[in-house]
C-alpha cells in the first residue's frame, strides 16, 4: 500500500478496526510433544471456509478429510514449518483429528468466555501418581 493510499480518505477503515480489535486479543497458546505453540488470535477463516465449502458439496461433517486437506488445515492454525516440524518430532496420524478438534474447541471456549484446559504446569493434590 502507498503513502497516498494509507492517507485517503475512506468512510469505514477496517484495517484500523481490525488492528484494534486483534490488538485486544490475547492469542490462544497450546502445548504439544513438549513445545508450546501460539496460535492465531482468532480461528483461521479458512479453517470454516473449508467447512462451508465441504457442506455445499454435499459432505457430512463426520466425513474423513484427506491427507491433503488435513495439512492445510493444521497448517492454517500452527503454520506450515511448526506442523513440520511436528511431523518431523513424532506426531501420528491418530491424533490429526483430536488436534484440530480440540484446536477449534479452545477457539469456541474463549469466545464464549468458558475456557478451561487441563493443569499447565506440576503436579497438585489431585493429580495422579505414576
Amino acid at each position: 500500500m502507498t503513502a497516498a493510499e494509507q492517507d485517503e480518505v475512506v468512510d469505514y477503515d477496517f484495517d484500523e478496526a481490525w488492528r484494534e480489535r486483534k490488538a485486544a486479543r490475547v492469542a490462544p497458546r497450546i502445548r504439544l510433544l513438549g513445545k508450546v505453540y501460539t496460535l492465531p488470535n482468532s480461528l483461521p477463516a479458512k479453517l470454516i471456509l473449508f467447512a462451508v465449502s465441504a457442506r455445499r458439496a454435499g459432505r457430512a461433517a463426520s466425513e474423513e478429510v484427506n491427507a491433503e486437506e488435513a495439512f492445510d488445515m493444521l497448517a492454517a492454525l500452527l503454520g506450515e514449518s511448526n506442523l513440520r516440524d511436528l511431523l518431523d518430532r513424532g506426531l501420528e496420524i491418530d491424533d490429526l483429528p483430536d488436534l484440530l478438534g480440540t484446536c477449534q474447541r479452545v477457539y469456541q471456549e474463549r469466545q464464549s468466555g468458558n475456557g478451561s484446559a487441563p493443569a499447565t504446569t506440576g503436579a497438585n493434590g489431585s493429580t495422579p501418581s505414576a
